[in-house]
């Protein structure tokens, strides 16, 4: 795969597009109405903008926010934030992590590669982008999505069973992934998806993977229903 023309191409894709990739990939696809999954994006990305907006505003702060106020809005939200080189995972490359007790840990040796291979080929929009600002304010989400429960992605749910008069309902995982790139894009104000990274900052792990995971994003956004059988 030509990583550069790769990248080039996911920077002109639709937050929309991004969307639906994660909705092909939550666990529960299969059981999303295809009349309602438009809808969902929708409110999903209002939620994540209108967050990052009450965050500015409460903080003072303005367009093309740096590292110091991510420090500072995640200190207002009683977030840690550690570092270390790498995650031990066999099975994932991690980049950031969030815990529930409230810790940020942003992978160094990760982050590094991924903007030492945007330098290497001279990916002219990604250049004066802070990987490590995308990392952290995408956690940042997670933590205010942990704490905030009447946000709608935290109230929207599927009907998956009914038993009688009891019906067992379920939150979607995608929504959370589609509004907090809508937050770290609004929030550093970038002019892309911030999911464009994924593959990015996967490509100096697994070129394989980051191939198929291209793949996968761009199938998505040219097809505005995907069902399919099983998650894989």
């Amino acid at each position: 795969m030509d990583i550069k023309k790769a990248i080039k191409h996911l920077i002109q894709l639709k937050d929309e597009d991004f969307a639906r990739y994660h909705i092909y990939n939550d666990p529960i696809e299969g059981r999303i109405p295809s009349h309602l999954r438009e809808d969902i994006i929708r409110e999903a990305l209002i939620c994540g903008n209108e967050e990052a907006t009450y965050a500015m505003e409460k903080l003072g702060m303005v367009k093309g926010i740096g590292w110091a106020d991510l420090v500072e809005l995640a200190q207002s939200l009683g977030i840690q934030i550690q570092f270390k080189k790498c995650d031990n995972s066999l099975q994932y490359v991690y980049f950031g992590s969030y815990e529930d007790s409230g810790v940020i840990t942003l992978y160094e040796e990760t982050i590094s590669k991924g903007e030492a291979l945007a330098q290497e080929y001279n990916i002219e929009e990604l250049k004066g982008i802070s990987l490590r600002e995308v990392v952290l304010a995408h956690e940042i989400f997670h933590h205010i999505e942990a704490r905030k429960k009447d946000l709608f992605i935290n109230s929207f749910r599927i009907n998956l069973w009914k038993l009688g008069p009891y019906t067992h309902r379920s939150r979607l995982i995608c929504t959370g992934e589609i509004s907090g790139m809508a937050f770290t894009k609004r929030l550093l104000n970038l002019q892309f998806c911030p999911n464009v990274l994924d593959v990015l900052l996967l490509y100096p792990y697994n070129e394989i993977l980051a191939e198929q995971l291209y793949k996968e994003i761009t199938m998505s956004s040219h097809q505005k229903y995907i069902l399919k059988s099983h998650y894989l």
